[in-house]
């Protein structure tokens, strides 16, 4: 089993933090993204659309998509439990997960994507919609602050998978250039909190 990765990009981060929390030891095979050797044979055999990350099991079989990848590593390692155990704590963490992909992750991602020169080889550009993605982050920030209160993790009291989609989109605001206004205490609280996690710390320290 090995999983092809580069140290950048929002799905790579939360599939190695997930790895990090459950301690498991899975190689990593690097690819150059900045060589483009994602878009390029013989990755591209591997998964057509050239994204990582990407597991191959013993067998030969290939896993896409981060989240997939860790829903396989938990079902196969449930210890300790990150997508939740009973049915209510499965739908909410996966409710939260979702959220935060649906209502902040896309919008980081598509400023990213239609500012940075490196994305121009792969998508097309649409700057103007950069300006708009901008002000639904600042109105989904509000949003975010506010539902969450002051419960200690995403889902709950517990830290889990939610938290890792959630800190790992937020490490993306760094490239973009977006800030969280300090008045927004509860996000603040709920980001220093998950920052300070020793899974966390490799991606901290390449600020």
């Amino acid at each position: 089993m090995k999983i092809y990765y580069a140290p950048a990009g929002t799905n790579n981060i939360r599939t190695k933090i997930y790895l990090n929390e459950k301690g498991l030891d899975i190689p990593l095979q690097p690819v150059d993204i900045m060589k483009y050797e994602h878009k390029q044979e013989p990755f591209l055999s591997k998964h057509r659309l050239g994204r990582l990350p990407v597991m191959e099991l013993d067998d030969g079989t290939i896993i896409t998509e981060s989240m997939a990848i860790c829903r396989y590593l938990e079902e196969v390692n449930p210890e300790p439990p990150l997508f939740g155990t009973t049915p209510l704590e499965k739908a909410n963490i996966e409710m939260w997960s979702r959220r935060i992909e649906l209502e902040l992750q896309i919008y980081f991602s598509a400023i990213l994507r239609n500012t940075q020169p490196f994305f121009a080889k792969s998508v097309y550009q649409v700057p103007e919609y950069v300006d708009a993605c901008h002000k639904t982050v600042q109105d989904r920030f509000v949003w975010l602050n506010d539902i969450m209160g002051d419960t200690e993790y995403l889902a709950g009291d517990t830290f889990s998978v939610a938290d890792i989609t959630g800190v790992s989109a937020f490490l993306m605001i760094r490239q973009i250039k977006v800030d969280v206004p300090e008045t927004l205490t509860n996000l603040h609280a709920w980001l220093d909190r998950v920052k300070s996690r020793d899974s966390v710390q490799e991606f901290i320290r390449k600020k």
